[in-house]
């Protein structure tokens, strides 16, 4: 009996990772480019970048900012009690060029992340155009500024965001952030989120431009202070509000580091799964369908006839072949994706933990050296 057990689940989990494999080649191809045209010089916007203890990064992020061309930029760096010497990185960019570092006090109880740096660095922003970013975001062209804004002028849109390379930095993070990807991809849609008149939004904190007047249509980030995720909070307020989105490939524009510590790693997709809507019930599926999905094809291996030994092997070569294209997409080593089974352990477990906290009602995560307990 159990044989024909695995052999169903094999089956199914062949049908399930041939249609995944499809939606991320479809979906990446899909997903549109920026205009390779010049906004023109007299374009002028406000880079706002939120930090916490971000020494070893924020250089890198300033140097490419302050390489853009065909804009005038105003650049905003709001530092978020920094424990470390983040402020004096800063302070040495604010002395020798148009860098301008706020403190972001009077944190109001009860916010959570960034949306309050976001804020206090918008009421300083003295252009039509604002520009989110993190301080972990590095422009790989000198003129993506330009070119977004461009085809926000250009497609009539009001608010964009890049979908970056990912730097995954160590061997832990491109084990598992692939899978994590592949899993937002096959589920979030960029087709669904780029359709006219849908109401789901996909902003992300490497690269979200607005119009000033939009954003503060709906209260900006002062809005979403309480939210764990607060981007994709204010972009689906906006969409209800009839304001135009886009995403677009930001691959060769813009990347993001990946952190490479197991918390950082857990405690990433723990965030993810506590900003959603119906928690439990997400939670949920997600843990049936990774059980359903990867577990049976490697059991199989051990229980399942010589004779029927491919079942089990082609699921698997699906699930590395899958794993292989988000690695290639970011630059990173194939290789990885044979540890697939690996990064499945670890996202089933954080899901359970996830669950397990939903049931108790309080769902507990670190962010930037920031301990955080949400209510459920």
């Amino acid at each position: 009996m159990y044989l024909y057990l695995l052999v169903f689940m094999n089956i199914l989990s062949i049908i399930v990772l041939a249609y995944w494999l499809r939606v991320y080649i479809l979906e990446t191809r899909r997903l549109p480019r920026l205009i390779d045209e010049d906004a023109g010089p007299s374009t002028r916007v406000s880079i706002i970048i939120p930090v916490r203890n971000e020494e070893s990064r924020i250089g890198k992020c300033l140097d490419s900012v302050l390489r853009q061309r065909g804009v005038v930029s105003q650049v905003i760096v709001v530092d978020d009690s920094s424990v470390d010497d983040t402020r004096k990185v800063v302070e040495k960019y604010s002395r020798r060029y148009n860098v301008k570092l706020i403190e972001a006090a009077g944190r109001p109880l009860g916010s959570i992340g960034k949306s309050w740096s976001c804020y206090v660095g918008y009421r300083s922003a003295e252009n039509d155009y604002l520009l989110f970013i993190d301080a972990d975001t590095v422009f790989l062209d000198d003129m993506v500024l330009s070119k977004a804004i461009k085809t926000l002028e250009s497609l009539r849109l009001d608010y964009l965001s890049l979908f970056p390379k990912f730097e995954m930095d160590g061997a832990l993070v491109s084990l598992v952030y692939p899978l994590y990807i592949n899993t937002v991809i096959l589920f979030e849609r960029f087709s669904a989120v780029n359709r006219e008149g849908s109401s789901k939004c996909f902003l992300l904190g490497a690269f979200s431009l607005f119009r000033k007047k939009v954003y503060e249509s709906a209260g900006g980030h002062m809005s979403v202070l309480g939210e764990v995720a607060e981007d994709k909070v204010m972009g689906e307020r906006l969409r209800a509000l009839g304001f135009s989105f886009k995403l677009f490939n930001g691959s060769e524009h813009v990347k993001t580091l990946v952190e490479p510590g197991v918390n950082d790693i857990w405690f990433s997709v723990v965030r993810f799964m506590a900003g959603l809507k119906d928690k439990i019930k997400i939670t949920t599926f997600f843990l049936v369908f990774y059980l359903i999905i990867f577990i049976p094809p490697l059991i199989s291996l051990l229980l399942i006839p010589n004779p029927l030994l491919w079942l089990p092997i082609l699921p698997i070569s699906l699930s590395i072949v899958l794993n292989s294209l988000e690695l290639s997409r970011n630059g990173r080593s194939v290789i990885y994706s044979i540890g697939y089974p690996l990064a499945v352990l670890l996202v089933i477990s954080v899901l359970i933990y996830v669950l397990f906290s939903v049931m108790r009602g309080r769902i507990e995560f670190k962010w930037k050296d920031r301990r955080y307990s949400v209510k459920t």
